[in-house]
């Protein structure tokens, strides 16, 4: 970091602030949209965030890093939104955001943690967690920072952040339990390639052997539907040319937009695999 540029922020110039908090704004970003399980929201808090940083930095007293201290001020104020608003279903981050943030990172360990934490089980499961104990552990388990510095940050105690990290492991662990790792993405594009051409061709049968019989599809808050049989069923008059499938990715997974003849999203399925066929599907519908 420039400390001319550092300066010259601090003294009043906008673009030079501009210049300073740029690297930061993505990843900002997606620590926001982890807290609060939407991109629209997490934009607007971002956005607030370096409002609020722009409005203090004349005051910023160089005690930290200019990245802590705008992680500071974005984590308080996920926190102050959590508290308006009640808990909603997790709205998938595409990776696309993710690539085109890769680069603009130089630091390797940065592009690696934007990253991290961005599985759709594990968010949806920290929507549970109250929101002191989600900011703990996302900021010890996903951004790797010491009690030290996580309790500075949220004007606690190492202990009560040692406590709330316990807590919120123990949850995490209930709600979304270690899996195995996923197949290698040759392996995830050909069979997402194949279910978008079965998709395609209404063949009920392929889309049958690409699930696996004891998977479950849910779709809040809807019931799930549990069956590779049952799951296909469901989409029985969907397929052929009624909804036009397009592969894409969200959140490390493969996916697929289902689209009206409008090019209106309808739904979104987003698939995850093990090394033979489809497990689960989370389907999820915009507005």
């Amino acid at each position: 970091m420039s400390s001319l540029l550092l300066a010259q922020a601090q003294a009043g110039d906008e673009r030079a602030f501009r210049a300073l908090v740029a690297p930061y704004r993505r990843a900002l970003e997606v620590h926001c949209y982890r807290m609060l399980g939407s991109i629209h929201d997490a934009e607007d808090v971002t956005q607030d965030t370096l409002l609020r940083a722009w409005r203090a930095f004349s005051r910023f007293e160089r005690r930290s890093s200019v990245e802590t201290w705008l992680y500071r001020i974005a984590t308080n104020a996920c926190l102050d939104e959590l508290e308006k608003r009640p808990r909603r279903e997790v709205e998938p981050y595409p990776d696309s955001r993710l690539q085109d943030a890769d680069t603009s990172i130089a630091d390797p360990a940065a592009r690696y943690a934007l990253h991290e934490g961005m599985e759709l089980a594990f968010l949806t499961a920290i929507q549970r967690l109250p929101g002191r104990q989600r900011a703990v552990l996302i900021l010890r388990d996903v951004l790797g920072w010491s009690a030290a510095e996580t309790s500075e940050l949220l004007d606690t105690t190492n202990t009560a952040v040692n406590s709330a990290l316990q807590r919120a492991r123990a949850t995490i662990e209930a709600e979304a339990p270690a899996h195995r790792v996923a197949p290698g993405r040759g392996f995830q594009r050909e069979l997402l390639r194949r279910y978008v051409d079965a998709w395609e061709r209404a063949d009920m049968s392929a889309l049958v052997k690409l699930i696996r019989e004891d998977a479950v599809m849910t779709m809040p808050p809807q019931p799930a539907v549990i069956g590779a049989r049952a799951i296909v069923a469901f989409f029985d008059d969907k397929c052929g040319a009624v909804y036009a499938p397009t592969p894409t990715w969200v959140n490390g997974h493969p996916a697929i937009e289902l689209r009206e003849p409008s090019g209106e999203l309808h739904r979104l399925l987003i698939l995850t695999l093990d090394d033979e066929a489809v497990t689960a599907i989370y389907a999820y519908s915009p507005g």
